[in-house]
């Protein structure tokens, strides 16, 4: 594999996977909507492009990281978009979390042009994949992963094949619906607390010792407790939201209801419409406040 890759986002998570990627010798070159967000990693080497179509030029492996469905079009398919720009049998890694039915699409139509796509939605926060401790859900044909594994290697601690394209976003949707779950009780948990006069730090340290703490909930509590949901932001109220849309509309695909997935989305998509999409997760708690 060459050492050069196209990368398509440098939001908080690809910023996170593309300085991982330099320090490990890799060249990069990246588009991304909002010019300003690539200075820091051109400081650090990276070559920052004016289109997707010019990030896409002149390699043979790209990463995307889209917030949705919507942007991932746009950057794949759209006008100066990478797939006119690809050269045959480039291989496309689509490490964004997008809607099953859409992967599904986009796949076929990076397959008919030629062109090899992998499903590799990730999990962990910004810190994790700078670190390295990144987890790659991989919907993929064996060889079609092979050919990859030395980058993902080079960027993660854990490769989970799941099975052929799709399947990797299979898990991850559920995978984030049950953090909004998670979340959302975490947030009537602290609520109550809260309303009944507990001491914040107590209820905090409890949680994090008992048998139902999460990974979600370990990280939002103390946003929940103290109120900031400004600071530190990994991942938004409106993010959480797009994805348990996706989820659920996932689920009907296979004709399988999930009332609590449903209920946490209500939850999520309440606080965004209250105008608490681009805080922090923790803020779904302040629709709950009497």
């Amino acid at each position: 594999m060459t050492q050069k890759i196209g990368f398509l986002g440098a939001g908080r998570m690809a910023a996170a996977m593309i300085k991982r990627l330099i320090s490990k010798g890799y060249q990069i070159q990246v588009w991304n909507r909002s010019p300003d967000k690539l200075e820091p990693l051109v400081a650090l080497g990276a070559v920052a492009c004016a289109t997707p179509a010019l990030a896409a030029t002149g390699v043979d492996t790209i990463i995307s990281f889209m917030a949705d469905d919507k942007a991932a079009k746009a950057v794949w398919l759209g006008d100066d978009g990478a797939l006119e720009a690809m050269s045959p049998g480039t291989i496309a890694i689509e490490c964004s979390t997008l809607s099953h039915a859409f992967v599904l699409d986009l796949a076929r139509t990076v397959s008919n042009a030629g062109h090899t796509y992998i499903d590799a939605p990730v999990t962990g926060i910004p810190a994790d994949i700078e670190a390295g401790n990144t987890i790659f859900l991989i919907g993929a044909e064996p060889a079609d992963l092979d050919r990859i594994r030395p980058i993902l290697e080079d960027t993660g601690k854990r490769i989970v094949h799941f099975g052929p394209v799709g399947s990797g976003t299979v898990y991850k949707l559920m995978h984030n619906l049950l953090g909004a779950v998670h979340i959302a009780a975490a947030a009537e948990l602290v609520a109550v607390a809260q309303k009944a006069g507990l001491d914040g730090a107590t209820v905090a340290e409890t949680f994090s010792i008992g048998a139902n703490a999460s990974g979600s909930g370990l990280v939002t509590v103390p946003g929940m407790i103290s109120g900031n949901h400004h600071e530190g932001i990994h991942f938004t109220t409106a993010l959480r939201a797009k994805d348990a849309s996706y989820a659920l509309a996932m689920t009907k695909e296979y004709g399988i209801s999930v009332p609590v997935g449903q209920a946490a989305y209500d939850v999520f998509e309440t606080a965004s419409r209250a105008g608490f999409g681009d805080l922090a997760q923790s803020a779904v708690i302040e629709t709950l406040k009497p």
